[in-house]
């Protein structure tokens, strides 16, 4: 009877888990920098497409995207489209780029979307800054990273 129980409780859990992230990418609408609509339809299907959910006042986010641009020419060199999506303002966000991640701001395959309702963050299940999201040329989940130590390691994945 106690397998049976710890079975059950085991498998409750991993469907828990297994909902915490959708597994393709899910319908959403946020704005880019010229506050226009962006939406899952907007997201380039030629290539790996990787989200990164961030606030511009946290001190993990700060590290995240110092790391970003310190790799610039490795992320230029390599075949994806980075969102960042901020969890604040145009302003907060544009600051934000050019005190730690100016690099960045002149990469061809960046696109930089807010989401200072946090539309996104409960579409995506977002549990904390900086989550990033690996999607594939489907828009299929690759891999989700949570924190700054992890930020640069959809490099593997896309190699």
């Amino acid at each position: 009877m106690k397998k049976i129980i710890l079975l059950i409780a085991l498998t409750s859990t991993s469907v828990i888990f297994a909902q915490d992230y959708p597994k393709s990418l899910p319908d959403f609408e946020i704005s880019n920098q010229n506050n226009e609509t962006f939406t899952q339809d907007d997201v380039s299907q030629d290539s790996y497409a990787y989200f990164i959910y961030f606030n511009p006042t946290c001190g993990h986010c700060k590290t995240a995207f110092k790391t970003l641009n310190l790799h610039v020419e490795d992320l230029k060199n390599t075949k994806f489209k980075l969102y960042p999506v901020s969890a604040k303002n145009d302003k907060d966000t544009h600051a934000f780029f050019e005190n730690y991640a100016p690099k960045l701001l002149a990469l061809n395959n960046v696109q930089i979307l807010l989401d200072d309702n946090y539309k996104f963050a409960d579409t995506f299940f977002v549990k904390g800054y900086p989550t990033a999201f690996l999607y594939d040329k489907n828009q299929k989940l690759v891999k989700v990273y949570n924190g700054e130590s992890k930020i640069m390691g959809f490099m593997d994945e896309i190699k």
